[in-house]
């Protein structure tokens, strides 16, 4: 077992403060900046060769730079993720896919049980972030053209994101421990395995239990 420095008191909340904002920059800022990038870079080409496609990039391009003004004022804010504000998981899932369909190409199905935004805020924030880290490794390193999202209600949240992707894990950078520690903030678990023929993400996040302990 990992040895970790004992913290208490105000120092232990000021620990857990500076990793909820260094996750939440990742996962909120991150994939946003990422897409602006892609795009500028994009633009960059179109222009070089006078192609009237440039316009419409540039439009794309301002509309997702807009989107990531927002998202890092929700971060400093400490709000919810900017698709949850006025609907449920559901319907906040529906958006998220919507947008990476739209901005990147991949087909995003999602799947959701009944009761599902009937569970605390925390979980369903949780299970968002979760789901939305994982379509932004999709789309950085699957070379998936498919994306399955199932989300059923078990005694909280069993949240599953499978792709049709090349595989291959990157353990490497925050992707897998930020999903493994927002999972483990609630008591659950998150795992990624390699299944030969994409990757799936599984997650059990139970309703209502929070803990700092549970880190894997």
């Amino acid at each position: 077992m990992p040895y970790e420095l004992e913290c208490v008191g105000s120092d232990c909340a000021h620990h857990r403060e500076l990793s909820r904002l260094r996750r939440d920059l990742h996962d909120g800022l991150g994939p946003s900046l990422a897409g602006i990038m892609v795009r500028a870079d994009l633009l960059a080409h179109l222009m070089s060769r006078n192609d009237d496609g440039g316009r419409k990039v540039l439009q794309e391009l301002r509309r997702e730079a807009s989107a990531f003004l927002a998202e890092m004022r929700r971060v400093l804010s400490a709000r919810d993720p900017i698709e949850l504000d006025r609907a449920g998981l559901a319907k906040g899932l529906d958006a998220l896919a919507g947008r990476v369909s739209g901005t990147t190409g991949l087909s995003v199905r999602i799947d959701v049980g009944n009761g599902v935004d009937t569970v605390d805020r925390a979980t369903q924030v949780a299970a968002f972030w979760i789901v939305r880290e994982a379509l932004t490794n999709v789309v950085k390193h699957a070379q998936a053209s498919t994306c399955v999202v199932q989300v059923r209600l078990t005694h909280g949240l069993r949240v599953s994101v499978v792709d049709d992707g090349r595989g291959g894990l990157a353990e490497s950078g925050m992707g897998l421990g930020s999903m493994r520690g927002r999972a483990a903030e609630l008591g659950g678990w998150c795992d990624v395995v390699d299944t030969g023929h994409g990757v799936a993400v599984t997650a059990h996040l139970p309703e209502g239990r929070i803990s700092h302990d549970h880190a894997a």
